[in-house]
């Protein structure tokens, strides 16, 4: 039995954090509409092949902000998929949650309906930093989320961390990161801040309101991050995630390595395999059951895809088992000769199993791995 993962999107949000570009809404007009949607898209979805009969080793609900639904109506969403899909014995069961959101009885709440794992919008105990995103939450919530959650019956749980921060720097963030030794979370997702398109930062850079640290301040905050994760040993296995030992998210490493995965919900994405397609960012439409636009990969595709996602962990890419099935040898063989040019550049290393980009040089991966890329044309 092929085994698979469920991503649930919950659209609503209490405020537009200002680096935001993931679909959401602060408006709750439409939940029940939406959810009520996505209990029938699940009932669809569950009859098509891959996901029929297939077993669920991870549930993830992702956002918005899962944390601010109704523990009944995630209750009700999870036993829904249990009764729809064939749920791995060990699923990992994660919640995004925002740290506003947590508390003792919540905590409780979660694990009774099935929660085995939390991922923590935190991002900084630095109130400055917090208010400049306009996030929710102050970093008295940040730091007592985490000693709640020391005492609940949750114990697997990750912490997302920014860097690259307004007005931080190296010894500010070397601060940040001796305050998260205190707790030492089973995982880390740690970002730097990425200024996109139609966002208040993207509006407040541009005007000058707002400033970000240089690329040398954002590239040695890294490097200072790779050395205290190593030091607390946590495990550097995708470019911003960490990882105690046998902590690795389940659902993460699932989209990594390049297997199908069923996403539901406003903006949700999904791949089969060969097809991907998406739901429409808006929630009434989606309510509406709006058509969901697809398109099917070339080989191409999937091997430029399998590379992007491959070369940004510590596994890096394997010539048995990620080079999609079919491909032409030919194409194989330009492949081969782009990752030893790349190989005598210093930019990648390789084994008689494959290649990876050394971590020192993950900061630069998107760039190395545009050069690897095969065009269409060359089909």
């Amino acid at each position: 039995m092929n085994a698979t993962t469920l991503y649930l999107h919950i659209p609503y949000c209490k405020q537009a954090c200002h680096y935001c570009d993931f679909h959401f809404s602060t408006h709750r007009s439409t939940e029940s509409a939406v959810l009520e949607a996505m209990h029938a898209e699940m009932a669809m979805r569950s009859l098509q092949m891959p996901w029929n009969g297939a077993a669920i080793n991870s549930l993830y609900f992702g956002g918005g902000t899962p944390s601010f639904l109704a523990v009944t109506d995630l209750s009700r969403l999870i036993d829904e998929a249990r009764s729809l899909f064939s749920f791995s014995p060990s699923i990992e069961i994660t919640l995004e949650a925002n740290p506003d959101d947590i508390t003792p009885e919540k905590l409780e709440a979660w694990h009774s309906i099935g929660i085995t794992r939390l991922s923590i919008g935190l991002q900084s105990f630095n109130n400055l930093e917090l208010q400049s995103m306009n996030r929710a939450h102050d970093a008295s919530h940040s730091v007592q989320c985490l000693e709640w959650i020391a005492n609940s019956p949750i114990q697997n749980y990750s912490v997302d961390f920014m860097y690259g921060m307004p007005g931080s720097t190296v010894e500010s963030w070397k601060r940040q990161l001796d305050q998260l030794a205190t707790y030492l979370p089973p995982h880390l997702s740690c970002y730097a801040l990425t200024v996109e398109e139609k966002t208040v930062l993207y509006h407040d850079v541009r005007s000058g309101k707002t400033t970000l640290p240089t690329d040398e301040v954002i590239v040695a905050q890294f490097e200072a991050l790779r050395a205290w994760a190593s030091e607390q040993g946590y495990t550097h296995y995708e470019l911003s995630n960490f990882a105690q030992p046998d902590k690795y998210s389940r659902h993460n490493s699932h989209y990594w390595s390049g297997q199908s995965y069923l996403g539901i919900g406003p903006g949700a994405h999904s791949f089969d395999g060969e097809k991907r397609w998406w739901n429409i960012s808006n929630n009434t439409l989606y309510a509406q059951g709006a058509k969901v636009p697809s398109e099917r990969l070339t080989l191409i595709d999937l091997l430029n895809e399998r590379l992007m996602v491959r070369l940004r962990t510590a596994k890096g890419f394997l010539w048995e088992g990620d080079v999609p099935v079919g491909l032409d040898h030919s194409l194989l063989k330009r492949v081969k000769r782009n990752v030893q040019t790349a190989e005598a550049k210093g930019l990648v290393t390789c084994t008689d199993k494959g290649f990876a980009i050394p971590p020192d040089r993950w900061m630069q991966s998107d760039a190395i791995i545009s050069e690897l890329f095969l065009s269409p044309k060359e089909s």
